[in-house]
């Protein structure tokens, strides 16, 4: 699953995502909690690693699930790091003027081979997030894998370099974009999502993927 963004970012603060972030325009910046301030045409961000994107005119941003064919298979292509800069073949077809979703189906055909394993009580705690994000999702997630809470959130640190619990809120924001991205208020986006009101859900997003409500209601997935 990803979500996608096409347009200009204002300033954020410092924030880590559950999912991997590719993001390419013709002027991006990144610093990290180090202070570097890393300056280029793309990067990806590996999940859990905390950043601020600065402001940029124009920019092509994916935020793809960390067990994703598409995330795995691209950071297979890259320097280990945890911002690691895009290849240039990369960056040139992310920026190309498709469709969002064209663009994206172009992307998956072009990754090779097959995925690295998950644990499969990992996946089994994912599989059942896709249908449950309400209510204690962490617990009912860990009762379907079998593992404890606690057991389950060092599971998912050890494979996506996140808690579960981070997967969880990752899920609902995305839930709560494709709502505003078919016409949804914020409001009503919020609660078929999981949030108590309009205020979480707007700290949630700014924490979880670094985006105001109003940019991420031009996101597509």
């Amino acid at each position: 699953m990803w979500l996608a963004f096409r347009g200009a970012s204002a300033d954020n603060r410092f924030h880590s995502h559950a999912a991997v972030q590719f993001v390419a325009g013709a002027a991006i910046t990144i610093a990290d909690e180090s202070g570097r301030e890393l300056a280029g045409p793309g990067w990806a961000i590996r999940s859990g690693v905390r950043h601020c994107l600065r402001p940029a005119p124009a920019l092509m941003l994916v935020l793809a699930d960390a067990q994703s064919h598409l995330a795995r298979g691209i950071l297979g292509e890259l320097a280990p790091e945890p911002i690691a800069p895009l290849p240039p073949a990369l960056v040139d077809e992310l920026t190309e003027s498709l469709h969002i979703r064209d663009l994206m189906v172009r992307l998956q055909q072009r990754l090779p081979g097959a995925d690295a394993p998950i644990d499969p009580r990992l996946a089994a705690a994912l599989r059942h997030l896709e249908r449950q994000t309400a209510g204690d999702a962490v617990a009912a997630a860990s009762a379907a894998s079998g593992l404890s809470a606690s057991r389950l959130r060092a599971l998912s640190r050890a494979q996506f370099g996140v808690p579960f619990g981070k997967l969880v809120l990752w899920k609902k924001v995305r839930l709560a974009c494709l709502a505003m991205a078919r016409g949804a208020s914020l409001v009503d986006a919020g609660f078929d999502a999981g949030f108590a009101d309009q205020a979480h859900l707007t700290r949630t997003m700014a924490d979880v993927i670094g985006l105001t409500p109003g940019e991420a209601r031009s996101a597509a997935s």
